[in-house]
């Protein structure tokens, strides 16, 4: 535990020294290669506003990564660096908010600037996760009505279906314009993949619902189940939230006939079977031991297991 601990300070120093650098080389693109800052503002900021916002930008953010990932590297145990990553994390969302509401609001102006912002919230948060210095990076969701898990479990879908299968698409199919990225046509493309959406969407939200109903929690790492289910889906595969919203997003782009979604799903599934997968299964072995591992070596993760894993009591 405490090497993988260790392992995860260093990635989080990596990720912080590598954004603070990307900082850099954006506020250097922006002076040298005026004709791009287009794509990073609305009609309603002036190139010359777009500019001052290297002021805070460049200590904060690219300083304060810098600082986070020195700290890390050097006392990652110390109070003070946790205080700093958490610091950076609001100085990366709350700009985020304000390129993603500007752009929503200007119909798509703005687009890059949301797509980086977006990015780095996403990696920021993740980093900060990660690199907690007290407590298993999965807390057990506490005890409460079922009810409650449910909801709390639908309002997560929610919110994930909104950003994954609404905005990132939105903002997607909106840099492909900019760029002259023709869609491309396929048959029955105008409703076949709504009518799968539609039936992969309510799987989808059960699956959820499920986890919630008998793990006596939600889907979220900070409050994660209780109890190891294998029930429904889950009897013949090892996540079917994964791959069911994969599916979403797939359907969404070829929908939208976008080359670029697809690549974004596809690049979503490859990040969460490296990264997020081990980090997973490695808490439910922990937590569960041999039933879970009996489990994990009968039923496949991505592909359906056939007959289906006995039930849980």
């Amino acid at each position: 535990m405490e090497k993988m601990r260790r392992w995860r300070m260093v990635g989080g120093a990596l990720y912080f020294a590598l954004q603070g650098v990307a900082v850099g080389l954006w506020w250097f693109w922006m002076v040298r290669v005026p004709s791009v800052r287009v794509y990073f503002r609305t009609s309603r900021l002036s190139e010359a506003g777009l500019m001052d916002f290297a002021w805070p930008d460049l200590p904060l953010l690219m300083g304060g990564s810098w600082l986070c990932a020195w700290w890390l590297w050097r006392c990652s145990e110390s109070v003070w660096t946790q205080r700093a990553v958490w610091v950076v994390v609001g100085v990366v969302l709350y700009p985020t908010l304000y390129v993603v509401g500007a752009t929503f609001w200007t119909g798509g102006e703005g687009w890059a600037a949301a797509m980086a912002m977006g990015a780095a919230s996403l990696g920021t948060c993740l980093a900060a996760w990660t690199v907690r210095s007290e407590g298993a990076l999965f807390q057990v969701a506490p005890v409460r009505p079922v009810w409650v898990n449910m909801l709390r479990t639908f309002v997560q879908t929610c919110v994930f279906w909104g950003i994954s299968l609404w905005m990132a698409p939105w903002l997607v199919c909106k840099a492909e314009a900019a760029w002259g990225i023709s869609r491309f046509q396929t048959p029955a493309q105008a409703w076949l993949p709504w009518v799968l959406f539609a039936g992969v969407g309510v799987a989808n939200v059960l699956t959820g619902q499920i986890m919630g109903r008998f793990g006596e929690g939600t889907p979220l790492p900070l409050e994660t189940a209780r109890i190891l289910v294998i029930r429904g889906p889950y009897r013949v595969v090892r996540n079917p939230m994964a791959l069911t919203g994969l599916f979403l997003g797939g359907m969404v782009g070829w929908a939208l006939g976008s080359w670029g979604v697809l690549a974004m799903v596809a690049l979503g599934g490859v990040f969460w079977h490296v990264f997020v997968r081990p980090i997973e299964e490695a808490d439910l072995f922990e937590r569960f031991g041999q039933p879970f591992a009996d489990y994990r070596d009968s039923v496949r993760c991505w592909i359906p297991t056939w007959p289906p894993y006995p039930p849980s009591p």
